[in-house]
């Protein structure tokens, strides 16, 4: 695991050599161990710089950049391969090559590029990574990520050079790099509460996206101007963009005559067995997130299963009993056998990371369930270097609410004329009196006023204005704030790229497996990866998600519908597995997730922050309308309505917008 960054010189810029220096040490947290740089001349400048976390081969042959054995490639590489191993043997008996000066996965990867075309040789990998790899000898450059996004690749444009790294925070040290404001990706953040692939928060810096590789021949590429869209950015000679990996491919060629559910259920084990087995290699301290739910336990009882030592697990909890779930993960880890380690945190140990969270994933982000998640990663890096984590189980086997709710809600709707229900939720939204009847009413038959009641008819009439489609429901149910128009001064309209696909128009799956189709491409890398890559990189922890790996993601999609949610159950299958291992009792709970109090706190610690964050000062940039906020922030404190999740986005923005000194005022 390491960070990655470099540039190439599509004019001449003095200044990227001097500012290279400047970006490697911005990555040091993902990478304290060692770091290196490499600056060279073909016919453009190109410069490439690293830092380590030691994980395969802690020795200084495992190195970066490092340099292919006949001088042909250079590379710098961010991830882990599983199978490198057995790549090897491959290298070794086809190519009759066995000449190897270190047993680092990232020598596989140069020698395996000496061999194979760079598409078919990406296809072969098994693992997580970010590649920035250059030919010599064509003097081209070379970019891809894993197939499902595990490792963060950034690459920006702009007519002077070409930037690339881990992090946009690495970008922001160089001169060159542009700062201007993404308009549709802004508006995407406000409505998803993360900025979908390929976009980032800045023009003309892109994400590549999972499962593709981009190519550069940087004889014949250049740049007229910044692009606005990533679709711009192939206008221009010289670049091309392909798949090595498709999703969609293999859910539309999924068997209809699957195995019946005992072998399936059989045959995901021993997969998911190999993949945690897999992911155990390391020549340094390896533990788990544990958190004592479904997918934790599962990846957590499969390591155990398969270890001669008890595993290190970590948990934290809070001393909000409402928030705190650490009892759970106690008793999983006493039936399994493992070391766990159980921290208890105050709202003030909480509360003082928030003023860290705007650098650590230096682009708008606000999935509050960052906090917690750094708060862990924290923890497991006192006794361990990598973690394995539960991740993907809910996006790949069906764990989310909505799989369940929003089939029965757009059964429903479906029924009435589009302008009736509609009508409906206007009546409910803008007639405080005709709550305060249900208010009454239920007080009366509940003895008590039913606030989350309340909230809910609210949320519910808000999410099912203006919904025409399976799709529209499905995009209203992830959305954070429902109307842009009244939150924002700017007509920028969220950008469709991730969601806008062929998947809506496969009569073949049902709403259920487009929505968890959905899910797996964009909210898992670009809100759940990045969560977790950036909190654990901030302590030079190195995370790996078995879930993740591509045998248990294929197979999950060839997997029928039924396997994974079954009597309004979600993750079924994981389910059987699980009760193998660990017993039911300790398991079958309300799902919570992994949450904080943020709706107490913005009416209490918080309170006064998140008022100076919307005051007239901070405020100046225009972006977002001042009375609608001041109104939303109000009505939450009184207890109105429930605004956590957008005010947090708000907050969250404000405070990276400020602590990345953005020149912007609309």
């Amino acid at each position: 695991m390491c960070g990655i960054v470099g540039y190439v010189e599509l004019k001449n810029n003095p200044y990227c050599s001097k500012d290279i220096d400047r970006a490697i040490q911005s990555l040091e947290h993902r990478g304290p161990d060692a770091h290196g740089k490499d600056e060279f001349f073909i016919k453009q400048k190109i410069g490439l710089g690293h830092r380590r976390l030691s994980i395969l081969d802690i020795s200084d042959a495992g190195k970066q950049p490092m340099t292919s054995c006949n001088g042909r490639f250079r590379l710098i590489f961010n991830g882990e391969i599983y199978n490198h191993h057995e790549i090897r043997e491959y290298i070794n008996q086809k190519y009759n090559f066995n000449t190897w000066k270190s047993s680092s996965d990232t020598e596989t990867l140069l020698n395996l590029f000496e061999f194979v075309d760079f598409k078919d040789a990406l296809k072969l990998l098994k693992g997580m990574f970010a590649i920035v790899l250059f030919d010599l000898n064509s003097n081209r450059i070379y970019f891809s990520r894993d197939r499902i996004g595990e490792k963060p690749l950034y690459i920006s444009f702009n007519e002077a050079c070409l930037l690339f790294g881990s992090e946009l925070g690495s970008l922001a040290q160089f001169s060159a790099f542009n700062k201007d404001l993404s308009m549709h990706s802004l508006s995407s953040y406000f409505k998803f509460n993360y900025i979908p692939a390929p976009y980032s928060i800045y023009k003309g810096t892109f994400k590549c996206p999972p499962g593709k590789f981009i190519s550069i021949d940087l004889n014949k590429f250049t740049l007229t101007n910044t692009p606005e869209t990533f679709e711009d950015l192939f206008l221009n000679t010289g670049i091309s963009i392909d798949s090595y990996w498709s999703s969609m491919d293999i859910l539309n060629g999924a068997s209809s005559n699957y195995i019946d559910f005992d072998e399936a259920s059989a045959s995901l084990e021993n997969i998911l067995s190999r993949s945690v087995k897999d992911q155990l290699i390391s020549d340094v301290p390896i533990g788990a997130f544990l958190s004592g739910g479904i997918d934790s336990s599962l990846i957590t009882a499969l390591m155990q299963k398969q270890s001669m030592n008890k595993i290190k697990t970590f948990t934290i909890g809070f001393e909000n009993k409402r928030f705190d779930e650490s009892s759970y993960a106690k008793d999983v880890s006493t039936h399994l056998g493992t070391d766990h380690t159980e921290l208890i945190l105050s709202e003030d140990d909480v509360l003082k990371t928030i003023p860290d969270l705007s650098k650590i994933y230096s682009e708008p982000f606000a999935d509050s369930s960052q906090i917690p998640t750094l708060l862990v990663s924290k923890l497991a890096k006192s006794k361990v270097s990598v973690a394995l984590s539960g991740d993907g189980g809910d996006e790949l086997f069906g764990g989310y609410n909505r799989y369940f709710m929003a089939p029965t809600v757009w059964s429903f709707l479906s029924k009435f004329p589009y302008s009736l229900r509609n009508f409906g939720a206007n009546a409910l939204l803008s007639s405080p009196a005709l709550l305060r009847g249900v208010e009454r009413t239920s007080s009366i038959i509940y003895k008590k006023t039913p606030v989350q009641l309340v909230e809910k008819i609210q949320s519910i009439s808000s999410k099912i204005k203006n919904i025409k489609s399976e799709k529209d429901l499905f995009i209203s149910l992830i959305s954070g704030h429902e109307d842009l128009s009244a939150l924002l001064n700017f007509s920028a309209a969220p950008e469709s790229y991730a969601f806008d696909n062929e998947i809506w128009s496969n009569s073949d799956l049902s709403f259920q497996e487009k929505m968890m189709y959905l899910d797996m491409k964009t909210y898992l890398p670009d809100d759940i990866m990045c969560k977790v890559d950036r909190a654990a990189m901030a302590f030079s922890l190195e995370t790996r998600a078995p879930f993740l790996h591509q045998d248990v993601v294929e197979e999950s999609l060839r997997m029928p519908l039924e396997f994974k949610i079954k009597n309004k159950t979600g993750k079924y299958i994981l389910r059987d597995i699980l009760y193998k291992h660990v017993p039911k009792k300790l398991i079958e709970r309300p799902k919570q997730g992994f949450g904080i109090p943020l709706e107490e706190w913005i009416k209490g610690p918080l309170k006064d922050t998140f008022y100076d964050s919307i005051s007239e000062q901070n405020l100046e940039h225009n972006l977002i309308n001042k009375k609608a906020v001041k109104k939303m922030l109000d009505d939450h404190i009184s207890g109105k309505r429930n605004w956590q999740n957008q005010l947090w986005a708000i907050y969250s923005f404000q405070n990276w917008f400020y602590d990345n000194d953005i020149k912007f005022k609309l």
